[in-house]
C-alpha cells in the first residue's frame, strides 16, 4: 500500500475535531501578604491563565494542532506567546481583562493555514447569583466555549493521522490497548460509557446523554436546538404581529387620505360656486 500524500485530498471527507478556549482567574493575596509572589507589581489583583485544550475524552490534540499563538496585551513582556507543546496555556497576573487573539497551527501535514480565534479574558465574577455563588465559593472564575475546528477534504496523510488508533493512546496505558481492557477505561464509575467511548468503543462522535462527567452530548446538543427554534418561532411571531399593525396603520391613512381629499374636494367647489355668484 503507498504511503499517503501530504498534498493529496482525501474528497468528500470531512472530519470535525473540537477544542476547549477559555481562561481561569485567581485573587491574588494583597501587598505585603507573605503568600503574595515576589516580582508582582502592586496594582496586580489576579492570576490567570489563558488556555487551548482538548474535551475530556476526545482524540488527542496533537495529532492535527502544532502549536498555539496567543497574543495577549502589548504592556506585558513579549505579549505573542508561542506553546509548541501541551500545555497550550499562558500563565500571567494583571488587573483587567482584555481580548486575546489565538491562533492555531496545524501539524504540517495538514497542510492547512493557520486560524484564528479570538477570546476575552473575564477577571471577574459574572453571570446569574448562582454562578456567581460558585465563582466565590471556588475563588476561581472560569470562562470557556466549545470550538469546533473542520477540515474538509483533507489531506491523505492527515486522514490517516485522524483516523488511526494511535491517537487515542494517552487516554489508556500500553498494556491495555485493545482487546477488553480498552473497552474497560471505556466506563466510568457511574458504570455508563465515559465520554468518546460510545457503547465501550472508541468514537469521536458525542455520547447520546450527558452527565457530570459528559460536559457535552447530543441530548444537550438537542435541546440547544429545540429551545433556538422556539425562539425563532417567538420571533416569525412577533414580526408577524408588527407587520398586521403596520398593514392596520398603512389602511388607516388611506382612509384619512381619502377622506381629506373629499372634503377639500367638496370646500373648493364651494368657493367656486360663491365666486360665480358674486359675478352675476
Amino acid at each position: 500500500m503507498p504511503a499517503p500524500q501530504a498534498n493529496k485530498r482525501v474528497k468528500n471527507k470531512r472530519i470535525s475535531r473540537n477544542i476547549i478556549i477559555g481562561s481561569e482567574a485567581w485573587n491574588l493575596p494583597p501587598p505585603g501578604h507573605p503568600d503574595r509572589p515576589k516580582g508582582v507589581p502592586e496594582d496586580h489583583t489576579k492570576r490567570w491563565t489563558v488556555y487551548v485544550r482538548q474535551p475530556e475524552g476526545d482524540p488527542s490534540l496533537t495529532t492535527w494542532l502544532n502549536k498555539v499563538q496567543f497574543k495577549i496585551f502589548s504592556t506585558y513582556e513579549n505579549p505573542l506567546r508561542t506553546c509548541e507543546n501541551p500545555p497550550f496555556e499562558v500563565t500571567e497576573t494583571g488587573w483587567g481583562g482584555f481580548s486575546i487573539d489565538i491562533r492555531l497551527h496545524f501539524q504540517p501535514i495538514s497542510g492547512e493555514k493557520a486560524q484564528y480565534r479570538q477570546h476575552f479574558l473575564q477577571l471577574e465574577k459574572y453571570g446569574d447569583p448562582s454562578l456567581q455563588e460558585i465563582q466565590e465559593k471556588t475563588g476561581c472564575v472560569r470562562s470557556e466555549f466549545l470550538e469546533v475546528v473542520q477540515f474538509n477534504e483533507p489531506t491523505e496523510a492527515l486522514f490517516e493521522a485522524l483516523t488511526a488508533e494511535d491517537q487515542w493512546n494517552y487516554i489508556m496505558p500500553q498494556s491495555a490497548k485493545g482487546g477488553k481492557k480498552a473497552a474497560m477505561l471505556g466506563i466510568g464509575a457511574n458504570g455508563k460509557p465515559k465520554r468518546g467511548y460510545p457503547n465501550g468503543e472508541r468514537s469521536a462522535q458525542l455520547p447520546e446523554k450527558g452527565g457530570d462527567d459528559v460536559p457535552f452530548s447530543q441530548e444537550q446538543e438537542a435541546g440547544l436546538i429545540d429551545m433556538l427554534q422556539k425562539k425563532m418561532a417567538e420571533v416569525d411571531g412577533q414580526l408577524e404581529a408588527e407587520s398586521k399593525k403596520k398593514e392596520d396603520t398603512e389602511q388607516r391613512l388611506k382612509a384619512l387620505r381619502e377622506e381629506l381629499g373629499q372634503a377639500a374636494a367638496q370646500q373648493a367647489a364651494q368657493q367656486a360656486s360663491g365666486d360665480r355668484s358674486r359675478r352675476r
